[in-house]
């Protein structure tokens, strides 16, 4: 029992080893490396460009300023409580004046109380800032002749005579002034005098940039700034109101504001002034004319009682005199009625077409006409905003402001055809009213001539004095009205001058483009990696082939620009590269080591893998052996032999296949001793034939005759299928792959070349390596074994670059 517990535990601690040794096979920790490496350069330098560009948003956006007032409307009426008289001052409607203070027909009246006329600018090289009460000159005694001239930019420069020049352009021409500070100047389009303020005379921004103004109309004004003025309701119940406003100008914008509450407040009280005064007007009108009417009926009964001797009418009937005054109320009543719409009558036809709404709607408080006319007149009060609110924004010869025009006539005809047709139905009652008095009359006719005709002066001396009384109690009564109304108006909180800007948030710009670019980083190491598709260690190659590729070494990866395919492995023999080159010479004879001379024949997937590099060095390298090496360039669609070998190309393998030349003639001798060449020549148009020509393996057996090694540089077997045949028959067919270049893929293309012909010996080679990236990880091949070699040079080479780089220093720490 105890020897199968021993033997179970034992099973799984092999179980575990098998996993360790799984996942360190599959773990590339030099890729791994890379990886995090790659990502924190990347975040870096997000990071980086992130802090640029906050920061050249915030030095070249101008700051916006805001400031705002919160105005509480209000209004109190002393007499009204504690007399109980009527209220002949409308409140106030809370939401009415909002959009009054939104329209431009108000924003105008504010407008109006700042010094826009002029305004001073300072345009720099990318910003343009208004000097608003802060210019060091001034435009005074304006006088705009021609209206083009608005809203014209007209720029300003100092001469050396002390006089300041003037320029702007309006369409095609440009005009230029010379002006004398001080003194009245002219122009085709206006006249006005400059004047510096203060002490200082210039200033010495003008090298960077432009000293300009503008002149300017209410109304552009105007619908420049309303889009910019916000207002709301603060609280309904505390009926306030908040004007912000926001302005790149931090003094504008707080004046902008004042002016608002100021201009509301003015206006209010000028409003309801004007339609208190409207009513008593229309009051003390009635008064002197009821008074005459009054004085009138009183003589004419003193003289019936001194003439008739009547001193009292007690005598006649009190049923008559019930009914009679009953009758008598009702024409008093239709009589008022019929006097008021007359002199609204009058009032619409004083100014015809200009009807004055505000004047109509006093004329109506209070009276049972209010209900009749109010609607139309409040409709036409409408339509005349509307008109008023338009003609800021379009000229006199507009079909809308025309259309206007006319609903406003047709709104006015209507009001005069009711007045008309009121004023008829009051004519027919008085008539059925003063009918039923005669009937009356008649019935009592037996009553004495004299007591009837004193009771008509009668009648008619208490109309006129119950008129007179009535109007005399209307008018003390609004009069204390009037006096007893306190507009209450007010600001609560003033408009302050801003300090600090409302946008750029300085911090929240720092914190978005910080947390863009820490995002854009992680989204392009992520994609990068996900999108990672490249072979970029040995291990890539033995993974991705199952172990069926021979390894025959690495080449790094070189630090410098050099040439295309230039031979390096004489310029430095114990650098990195030169070691790495001989690893794979030494590995080549796990490959091939009988005696006689040997063919290398050198292909990869697709161009710009590295083969002809290879090949070069690779060739000089083994002729460092002591041994006899002649490269052929037998890509001849792309050659790059002669390249590297700095010669030219007339004459090489395309010339001896056809026969034209000899293999003598052809062969060119490099600066390593044993490295012989021989170019591609001029490119054929039959390159495939020409290689697989019997012509081709004469060439070869004649080159073993002198050569230790024919290394034949051949074109890439994943473009086309020409050095097929040249690796069948090398003794060391040999298959490039680039690191970060080529393709995982490319490793089946390996697989199905050894497989569908033949070719068993083939080998790989992974050239452009980083060591720094897969110096932590480990490279290894199978098959017929694998090699490395790092000479001293390489690491002089890497401490002077670790010394004089600081980024490298801190991206490539061990």
């Amino acid at each position: 029992m105890l020897n199968d517990d021993v033997s179970n535990q034992a099973a799984q601690l092999d179980s575990y080893r098998d996993r360790i040794t799984n996942f360190s096979n599959e773990f590339d920790l030099g890729l791994f490396v890379y990886i995090v490496k790659r990502t924190l350069i990347w975040i870096t330098m997000c990071l980086l460009l992130a802090f640029g560009a906050a920061y050249l948003y915030l030095r070249y956006t101008a700051p916006t300023y805001a400031s705002s007032v919160v105005l509480q409307l209000g209004q109190s009426n002393n007499a009204q409580s504690v007399l109980k008289v009527n209220n002949l001052i409308e409140d106030n409607n809370l939401q009415a004046d909002v959009q009054m203070l939104r329209s431009k027909f108000f924003i105008a009246k504010a407008v109006a109380l700042l010094p826009l006329e002029v305004r001073y600018f300072f345009r720099g090289q990318i910003l343009t800032e208004e000097h608003y009460r802060q210019s060091f000159y001034r435009i005074g005694q304006l006088e705009v002749t021609d209206a083009s001239v608005r809203g014209r930019p007209i720029s300003i420069s100092r001469l050396e005579n002390g006089n300041v020049q003037l320029s702007y352009v309006i369409g095609p021409n440009a005009f230029t002034f010379q002006v004398t500070p001080g003194q009245l100047f002219s122009t085709p389009h206006f006249n006005a005098m400059l004047e510096f303020t203060g002490r200082r005379q210039w200033l010495s921004d003008q090298d960077r940039g432009t000293y300009y103004f503008t002149l300017n109309d209410t109304r552009s004004l105007t619908s420049e700034f309303a889009s910019q003025i916000a207002v709301s309701i603060a609280d309904p119940n505390a009926k306030t109101i908040l004007i912000a406003y926001k302005d790149h100008n931090a003094m504008l914008a707080r004046d902008l504001c004042q002016a608002m509450a100021d201009a509301y407040i003015t206006y209010d009280l000028q409003r309801k002034s004007e339609s208190a005064e409207s009513i008593l007007r229309f009051i003390e009108n009635q008064k002197d004319t009821v008074f005459a009417e009054l004085r009138d009926s009183e003589l004419q009964l003193g003289v019936f009682k001194r003439d008739n001797r009547v001193a009292n009418m007690d005598q006649l009937t009190p049923l008559l005199l019930k009914r009679s005054d009953e009758y008598e109320d009702e024409m008093l009543k239709l009589r008022m009625e019929d006097n008021l719409l007359k002199e609204i009558e009058h009032a619409a036809r004083r100014d015809e077409g200009h009807m004055d709404v505000y004047q109509l709607m006093p004329l109506l408080a209070g009276t049972d006409l209010a209900g009749s006319l109010e609607e139309s007149i409040g409709v036409l009060g409408k339509l005349l905003k509307e008109r008023e609110e338009m003609a800021f924004e379009v000229t006199g010869e507009n079909e809308n402001l025309r259309m206007k025009d006319r609903q406003i006539e047709l709104q006015q005809n209507l009001i005069m055809e009711s007045i008309a047709t009121m004023r008829e139905r009051i004519a027919s009652r008085m008539t059925d009213y003063h009918a039923r008095l005669t009937e009356y009359e008649q019935r009592f006719s037996q009553l004495p001539e004299k007591e009837l005709a004193y009771a008509r002066i009668a009648r008619l001396f208490n109309i006129n004095e119950k008129y007179y009384t009535q109007l005399l109690e209307k008018d003390i009564e609004y009069r204390i009205s009037k006096a007893g109304f306190v507009p209450e108006n007010r600001v609560l909180e003033s408009a302050t001058l801003p300090t600090q800007p409302v946008s750029p948030n300085r911090s929240m710009v720092m914190l978005s483009y910080i947390l863009t670019g820490l995002i854009l980083g992680v989204l392009i190491v992520m994609v990068r990696y996900i999108l990672h598709n490249n072979i970029t260690s040995l291990n890539d190659i033995a993974k991705a082939s199952n172990a069926s590729v021979g390894i025959l070494g690495m080449v790094p990866k070189y630090k410098k620009e050099i040439p295309v395919s230039q031979l390096l492995v004489d310029k430095n023999p114990k650098s990195l590269i030169a070691e790495s080159f001989r690893s794979v010479r030494t590995n080549l004879q796990f490959v091939d080591n009988t005696p006689g001379p040997k063919v290398i024949a050198v292909t990869s997937t697709i161009s710009g893998e590295g083969k002809t590099f290879v090949a070069i060095n690779l060739g000089g390298i083994i002729s460092f052996s002591d041994k006899r090496v002649v490269i052929l360039d037998l890509d001849m669609r792309k050659p790059k032999i002669h390249l590297g070998f700095g010669v030219e190309n007339k004459r090489g393998m395309s010339t001896l296949l056809i026969g034209k030349d000899d293999v003598k003639s052809c062969i060119q001798r490099s600066s390593l001793p044993g490295l012989d060449f021989i170019t591609a020549g001029p490119i054929p148009p039959n390159p495939s034939e020409l290689i697989i020509s019997s012509n081709m393996n004469r060439i070869q057996e004649e080159l073993k005759q002198e050569y230790d090694v024919v290394l034949i540089d051949t074109p890439p077997v994943g473009l086309v299928t020409d050095g097929i045949s040249i690796i069948q028959e090398a003794n060391i067919p040999i298959y490039i792959f680039r690191a970060d270049y080529s393709k995982k893929a490319f490793v089946q293309n390996v697989d199905r070349l050894m497989n569908e012909n033949h070719i068993t010996r083939l080998s790989a080679v992974l050239n452009g390596v980083d060591v720094d990236r897969n110096k932590y990880g480990y490279s290894y091949g199978y098959g017929y074994g694998y090699g490395y070699g790092y000479g001293y040079g390489y690491y002089e080479d890497r401490a002077k670059a670790l010394q004089g780089n600081w980024f490298t220093k801190l991206f490539n720490r061990p």
